[in-house]
């Protein structure tokens, strides 16, 4: 009987009607009371066979089928974990029919990484009472276990978290996750059952998603985590098709997690990047489930120097996403020319383009650009994006999305945009800051000297990590906070703020000796060859105009070299006097912050040195005599400086 038949097709009704009956939750609740050692014939079709049938069914009455076995069973599900499973003693030694009976009814219900969408209202409510009953239990068992957990407890632990984990996959159940404050109790779980990796594990995969920076800036485990992963992921590679699930739902865990510099350090430390390399290149394995997140993690971890040199040098890899940079599958396209413009352009780009921007030195030019602006965001805020899109297209502005490509669309594409874009947008939410496209958008965009304005695409969302780092002196407009038209007025109102501050600067004397720029993307630390070369080209701008405002690019890595402060040279590359100055006045009112920030920011682009007190505290001494002294009146500004002249 093969999967497409008609006796197939009546053989899913007929399973899909035994599950739905009444009869399928008494017989389940008859189990979980006599924790029998076997299941009778009766039963192991019931509550195993039939449910197995249906998980596996991807015909095109898949979604509708789930929807109706959720509809049936979620409020009854509920309602007996919550009065049967709490966290004292009497949640029973679960035997194993047991615990095999609970993964099906799992895989019925909450499967969505098999792709089912929750169709209903209903059904995404339930889900979340499924949620709060969770965090109950496990609350519950967290305060009857505090030393060590109950090993009869740990089958609904792993049940629980496995649930939990599933509803990561959808995004505004991972708001709701977020709401239930879980961080703390996935933490005392993990203490209490440290050496059980399974648990490891799904409490991790959980994590990785509901953590924000000052989550995880307080993990104290960051190499176990990664070793976990590592782990589990090579172990799901040789286990094949059995373990194809968890591969994938692993590397996609494992991907959000490398947007935190301390995951990404560690698995370049522990050479994580093999099980990577074998996803992409390796035939077997899923393109968009298994090579695209590889993919996406091996962008991530090229962030870090090194470790994109000895990429470069793989040559049987660089052939390997050269021919994927002509596949037909969009997204694996995408990530293929992002890899390899990382790993082979972005130096000569970056180059090219500040030459061609470079200014005569006797007169300030404003060059017409292609497009007024650039909206760099994540798919996922797709519909909000466009509304904006509408709203900036009937002010008649040119505008590049990457949704407007015909053809197909590579990274050099989005490259381009920026280079030829007075403004852009950058689309900030949880999403936008897990990707690594995303991240090269952003941070290219600083170093082409594009005017950035953040807008914020999802409720309550609050930048941290290099998201945080890179807008966290400019202007957000909160589009989820305000409505449409008021946030897009704010947008407007900032874009004629930003073309005044030019007027002005065009109009202000520029004492600029010349312009020789030769920055790159990657925040790195220069060798000593090129800083003593940088030294000797920078060095000879004598003079500085008095006001920092006026300072262009050039002359804020001139001063730093001037001062011995070559250890910030790859924090503050890319800016200019403006932006210096708001980071200058970040560190005079919150100083310890700041100094954690830019310690943080120089210890994830220099893996050997760190940023001292001293270092700190003397560019804050050195930077000041060009800082605008604010008159008491507010009417007029000066630097100490320019009183002396």
């Amino acid at each position: 009987m093969t999967r497409k038949s008609k006796s197939f097709a009546l053989e899913i009704d007929r399973a899909v009607d035994q599950v739905c009956s009444p009869l399928y939750a008494q017989m389940f609740e008859t189990v979980f009371k006599k924790q029998p050692s076997h299941l009778s014939n009766e039963q192991r079709i019931l509550l195993t066979y039939y449910p197995n049938e249906i998980t596996w069914y991807q015909g095109n009455r898949r979604q509708e089928i789930i929807e109706r076995i959720r509809h049936t069973h979620l409020k009854w599900f509920n309602s007996w974990l919550g009065e049967h499973n709490t966290g004292r003693p009497s949640y029973a030694m679960w035997s194993p029919v047991m615990v095999d009976i609970m993964q099906h009814i799992t895989n019925l219900l909450f499967r969505i990484d098999l792709d089912d969408n929750i169709s209903s209202s209903d059904s995404r409510n339930e889900f979340r009472q499924v949620a709060n009953t969770i965090k109950y239990i496990l609350l519950s068992i967290n305060q009857s276990n505090p030393i060590a957990i109950d090993l009869a407890a740990i089958p609904l632990v792993q049940e629980l978290l496995l649930i939990l984990f599933y509803f990561t996959l959808d995004r505004e159940l991972v708001n709701h996750l977020k709401s239930l404050q879980l961080v703390d109790i996935m933490h005392r779980l993990l203490r209490t059952l440290s050496k059980h990796d399974e648990i490891n594990l799904q409490a991790h995969r959980i994590l990785a998603i509901i953590m924000n920076e000052a989550d995880i800036k307080q993990l104290q485990n960051s190499a176990r985590i990664t070793a976990i992963f590592i782990s589990f992921i090579n172990d799901a590679i040789n286990g094949g098709i059995p373990y194809e699930a968890r591969l994938h739902n692993s590397l996609r865990s494992l991907k959000v997690l490398t947007q935190h510099d301390q995951i990404r350090k560690e698995l370049i430390k522990q050479k994580g990047d093999s099980v990577f390399l074998r996803c992409v290149v390796e035939d077997q394995f899923n393109i968009l489930k298994a090579k695209l997140p590889s993919l996406e993690i091996l962008l991530t971890l090229a962030f870090n120097k090194d470790f994109a040199i000895s990429l470069r040098d793989n040559i049987t890899f660089m052939n390997h996403i050269r021919s994927l940079a002509l596949s037909s599958e969009r997204s694996l396209q995408l990530v293929a020319t992002a890899l390899i413009w990382k790993l082979e352009k972005n130096f000569e780009t970056t180059i090219k383009i500040v030459q061609e921007r470079a200014p005569p030195s006797s007169s300030w030019v404003k060059t017409k650009k292609q497009y007024d602006i650039m909206i760099s965001y994540s798919h996922s805020d797709k519909k909000l994006c466009h509304h904006i899109l509408d709203l900036l297209e009937k002010d008649q502005l040119r505008v590049w999305i990457d949704s407007r490509l015909i053809d197909d669309v590579t990274f050099d594409s989005a490259v381009e945009a920026i280079e030829n874009a007075e403004f852009v947008f950058i689309c900030m939410s949880d999403a936008y800051k897990q990707s690594p496209l995303c991240e090269l958008e952003a941070t290219y965009a600083v170093k082409c000297q594009c005017h950035i304005i953040p807008l914020v695409m999802t409720d309550n969302y609050k930048p941290d990590g290099w998201l945080g780092i890179l807008t966290s002196a400019l202007v957000n407009i909160d589009f989820s906070k305000l409505n449409l038209d008021k946030a897009y007025q704010e947008l407007k109102n900032q874009i004629n703020l930003i073309h005044s501050n030019d007027s002005y600067s065009a109009a202000a004397p520029q004492n600029q000796m010349y312009y020789n720029h030769s920055s790159q993307l990657d925040c790195v630390t220069p060798t000593t060859v090129s800083t003593m070369k940088m030294k000797k080209n920078l060095c000879s701008i004598a003079e500085y105009p008095y006001c920092i405002d006026m300072w262009t690019e050039d002359h804020v890595t001139s001063f730093l070299l001037a001062k011995e402060l070559d250890i910030l040279l790859p924090t503050f590359e890319g800016m200019n006097g403006r932006l210096l100055h708001n980071v200058y006045d970040m560190c005079i009112s919150s100083q310890q912050v700041m100094f954690s920030l830019l310690k943080e920011d120089v210890a994830r682009s220099q893996l050997t040195k760190t940023l001292s007190l001293k270092s700190y505290f003397s560019f804050l001494e050195e930077i000041k005599v060009y800082i605008p002294l604010k008159m008491c009146n507010g009417a007029n500004s000066t630097s100490v400086i320019c009183n002396f002249m």
